[in-house]
């Protein structure tokens, strides 16, 4: 606010000062000089007849001499200040207009206007600098689950977008450079801002996420910061000083494209678990054995190719840098396009083939060349632009990398469900039998649907039911919160608990029996339905205790004395 009303007084000085001065110097003469009523009497104006008077001249409006017919002299005055009175007129509100369609004074106010929407928001939110394709993903993602969102973009076209929809209409958000610390301390990073709890940087500019992580991390450490990253460089800086969580989207996905050579199982259990929940799950992922070719070896299929040399996959490189070749004996030199290059790189003998060129158009072209040549080959490709998705969902390919998908994937994985990160990387480290027991229960409650997440923290108010059985000397267990409380059958609930941590202590996968108390996390899977009976469950008190003592619990609290007096 201070910054509208300096930028006001400071475009607005002169034309005041010369509009004052000339208003002044018109009352005055109208007030000084003698004036005639009807019966000829000599009388002077008053100075409220005098400014209303040059009020209505100086605007133009003329309602007439007033208080009495003028005489010689002040018509002569009045025809000698009209001029500069509309002039001055004009030109106060030629300045005005000018001053509210100034970029700088826009830009002012909407950083006033920003900042008062932040001093509003009423729940926990996180600061998104980056409102591309990924930013708007992970902006509704965030939204669904109840937690709120102030977005940084430097694309103001990006910003207008957002107020057309109506689900983000709402939000605040502001047009600029996302590394401006003043930026960052209105959207967040200020001490006054309570509710902020972390920073999410996902631009497409590495070296912008890597200040806006380093900015937050030097001003409030106590946030976790979200970054994203694509050049090993930049993630390595961004672990050496504490970034809580860098994504780099094309080595995840070459992990988990190496998951599923090795493991179509856990492959398709992440899978799952990653997914949009409601649309339908994937059935299988099975990458064949044997012979793969690689088109393309920058950024994203160096990794792919470090990947199959893990795997001790064989593969041919195509790519149209003659050193990337020369440094690869067996490899061939072209883009992967033409059906010349692919049968000198064996395609009819291939497995599977990997179109990781930067260019969409070459890969899905490489995609319908290589098909052509061999309708069972395996098909990955790399999508750059998101407009694309129709088209590579058409072209056949088994995988495609998205970038903005991914990125989003694994970011919401850890601001929204944090204990999703700690499982996968469990379930990659077990042996196959886990793998299988996963997979068997969740085939048996999800339907084939993807599964919604949560994590339940059994600590304050969602604690009640644990105290409340331990007054009545019983304990809460886990199948009883997997039971619907509300029917009069023990109808379990279509959830699967992956995960239990207390304390230091994690248990994956835990068993029915197993005691819960406070203080307790738990990471669930399973339908939507099933979170809601959750939560009902732990607000009423004597829901879960009626399940663990299997007697009907009074809800009063004199009755529940008066029935504890009974049993003793």
């Amino acid at each position: 606010m201070n910054d509208i009303v300096w930028l006001t007084m400071r475009r607005m000085r002169t034309p005041l000062v010369a509009l004052i001065l000339v208003y002044f110097l018109s009352v005055f003469g109208m007030v000084v000089i003698p004036a005639q009523d009807a019966a000829g009497n000599v009388f002077r104006i008053n100075f409220l007849d005098a400014a209303y008077f040059v009020a209505i001249m100086a605007t133009t409006i003329g309602f007439g001499e007033i208080p009495a017919t003028f005489n010689d002299a002040q018509r002569l005055f009045v025809y000698i200040v009209l001029f500069p009175n509309v002039i001055a007129w004009l030109y106060s509100i030629g300045t005005i207009i000018s001053l509210l369609v100034d970029p700088q004074f826009r830009e002012v106010l909407a950083r006033a206007r920003f900042s008062r929407q932040v001093k509003r928001l009423n729940r926990n939110y996180y600061v998104v600098c980056g409102f591309g394709n990924t930013g708007r993903m992970i902006v509704k993602a965030l939204l669904k689950r109840g937690i709120g969102a102030a977005v940084l973009e430097r694309n103001q076209d990006a910003i207008h977008a957002m107020a057309l929809d109506d689900d983000l209409a709402h939000l605040p958000a502001l047009a600029g450079d996302v590394t401006d610390r003043r930026l960052l301390d209105l959207a967040g990073l200020g001490k006054t801002a309570r509710n902020c709890i972390g920073m999410i940087a996902i631009t497409n500019d590495d070296h912008a996420n890597l200040t806006v992580a380093i900015t937050s991390k030097l001003l409030r450490p106590e946030l976790p910061v979200l970054a994203r990253a694509e050049s090993r460089r930049v993630v390595d800086n961004m672990a050496s000083f504490g970034t809580d969580l860098t994504v780099d989207p094309y080595t995840i996905f070459a992990e988990r494209f190496h998951l599923a050579l090795v493991s179509p199982v856990k492959y398709l259990v992440q899978d799952w678990l990653i997914s949009v929940p409601g649309t339908e799950l994937r059935a299988s992922m099975d990458p064949p054995d044997g012979h793969w070719i690689l088109c393309g070896i920058g950024r994203f299929g160096s990794r792919m190719e470090r990947k199959l040399q893990e795997a001790d996959v064989p593969y041919t490189a195509i790519d149209v840098h003659p050193e990337r070749i020369a440094a690869r004996p067996g490899s061939v030199l072209g883009r992967g396009t033409e059906a010349k290059t692919l049968r000198e790189a064996d395609i009819s003998k291939a497995v599977g083939i990997i179109a990781g060129t930067g260019d969409d158009v070459d890969n899905l072209s490489i995609v319908m060349t290589a098909l052509e040549l061999n309708p069972d080959l395996f098909v990955v490709a790399r999508q750059e632009n998101p407009l694309n998705d129709q088209l590579f969902e058409s072209s056949g390919a088994h995988l495609v990398a998205r970038r903005s998908l991914i990125v989003a994937r694994r970011i919401l994985a850890v601001a929204t469900t944090p204990l999703l990160p700690v499982f996968n990387d469990h379930l990659v480290n077990q042996d196959e039998r886990f793998a299988q027991r996963v997979k068997h229960r969740l085939e048996a409650v999800l339907g084939g649907y993807a599964p919604s997440l949560w994590t339940l923290g059994l600590s304050g108010e969602w604690a009640n039911s644990i105290r409340a059985a331990a007054r009545e000397h019983t304990s809460i267990r886990l199948r009883h919160l997997n039971t619907n409380a509300r029917t009069p059958d023990a109808e379990h609930l279509p959830c699967v608990c992956l995960l239990l941590e207390r304390g230091s202590l994690r248990q994956f996968l835990p068993g029915d029996d197993e005691k819960l108390q406070e203080g307790d996390r738990l990471l669930f899977a399973g339908r939507g339905s099933a979170h809601y009976e959750m939560l009902f469950s732990l607000r009423e008190p004597t829901a879960l205790v009626s399940l663990a003592t299997g007697r009907p619990q009074p809800r009063g609290a004199v009755m529940r004395r008066l029935a504890r007096k009974r049993a003793s």
